[in-house]
């Protein structure tokens, strides 16, 4: 994949790219809206976070960088490939990724500060978010024309199938490795200035 297939790839999916940014945006406002209204069920969610950062945090800094970007890789990946059931598990995958995002946001900026919710967020969620609403669009792409090719329209489905995985490979691979990077190195550093 050259560097104009790349940019050819990325304007075609326009539209599944804002559609799938709406939908996470809609994700945090409902995590939040949920956070608000349900403390019990919000501070389960939160306990199970907390429990699960804390046997990360056991980890040296190499091998929690590793445990992230296998995850990142692994769980965007699925979500890419899984798009083939019409686009539904691209669908709730990044509206779910936005509600846990709404729900940490609401809970942190209530109990500690948005001072500490940007450090934690900010630095690797400029390159993961985007990363996240890209696998998710690119799967929905994929379960549109799989749908297509279902009702026997005109479609190259094989082909399009190839071309996201070629765009992860190529593109997001690279972001996600960035990300991972930046949350081990970056984000700790930061946080550590909140005592976390």
């Amino acid at each position: 994949m050259k560097i104009s297939e790349i940019k050819k790839y990325a304007q075609s999916l326009k539209t599944y790219i804002i559609f799938s940014f709406l939908i996470f945006v809609f994700g945090i406002l409902g995590g939040y809206f949920f956070a608000q209204n349900f403390p019990q069920q919000t501070e389960e969610i939160m306990k199970q976070l907390q429990s699960f950062f804390l046997s990360a945090k056991e980890d040296s800094s190499f091998d929690l960088f590793i445990f992230i970007l296998e995850n990142n890789i692994t769980n965007l990946l699925a979500i890419l490939i899984l798009g083939i059931f019409a686009g539904l598990i691209p669908l709730l995958a990044v509206f779910a990724n936005g509600m846990l995002l709404g729900v940490i946001a609401c809970v942190i900026s209530e109990k500690l500060s948005w001072s500490f919710l940007i450090a934690g967020i900010l630095p690797h969620g400029i390159f993961e978010i985007p990363a996240l609403v890209l696998s998710a669009a690119i799967g929905i792409h994929i379960g549109v024309v799989a749908v297509k090719k279902l009702f026997r329209q005109e479609t190259k489905f094989i082909n399009e199938f190839a071309e996201g995985l070629q765009f992860f490979i190529m593109v997001l691979i690279p972001i996600i490795f960035i990300a991972a990077l930046i949350e081990t190195y970056v984000t700790t550093y930061m946080l550590s200035f909140f005592g976390a």
